[in-house]
């Protein structure tokens, strides 16, 4: 048997090995931080989370103070927006969140009223893409970057093709 996407949404370790349906799709592996199908933003949030590409995954990670720590794809969207950002996260205020423990999961930022949904059209750099059990930070109207899995860690790929997950629940803009 396999951990379910429940247990990943509530944050929790599954108790049983997880298959990690993401693979990495041959058009957006190991694409460099520099180059791909759009540009990459300079400053801001996603420029931060483009310096955190080939960081190591890991379910449940908490990335620690100085991100010493694998990290999953919530704990790295976490760790960018409050303790590099020092902007507010679900159940956090504005810089709040230390990256010692893993912090809110997915399934909180597909709720929380931190932010503006946007549409897909509207998607710019820094903006939160939210999809079942998934999530990653915009850092163009095509890319992301995005904690992956254990095989890929963190890398940057294509919103529509890179995430294997299904549609996208929520587009977010913080406020």
């Amino acid at each position: 048997m396999l951990g379910t996407i429940g247990d990943a949404i509530k944050g929790q370790k599954p108790n049983q090995p997880v298959a990690y349906p993401l693979e990495i799709l041959p058009q957006t592996a190991g694409i460099p931080a520099t180059e791909g199908m759009g540009g990459a933003p300079s400053t801001g949030l996603a420029a931060i989370g483009l310096r955190y590409v080939g960081h190591p995954y890991k379910f449940g990670g908490a990335p620690g103070k100085n991100a010493q720590n694998p990290w999953d794809c919530s704990s790295f969207v976490n760790y960018i927006v409050s303790v590099k950002g020092g902007k507010a996260i679900p159940g956090n205020g504005p810089g709040k969140y230390t990256g010692t423990t893993h912090g809110p999961p997915t399934g909180a930022w597909a709720a929380w009223t931190g932010m503006d949904t946007i549409k897909r059209s509207e998607v710019q750099a820094g903006d939160i893409l939210v999809w079942l059990g998934h999530m990653g930070m915009a850092i163009n109207n095509k890319e992301m970057v995005h904690a992956a899995n254990p095989r890929a860690d963190t890398l940057r790929a294509n919103i529509d093709t890179g995430s294997g997950r299904g549609p996208l629940v929520r587009i977010g803009r913080l406020r």
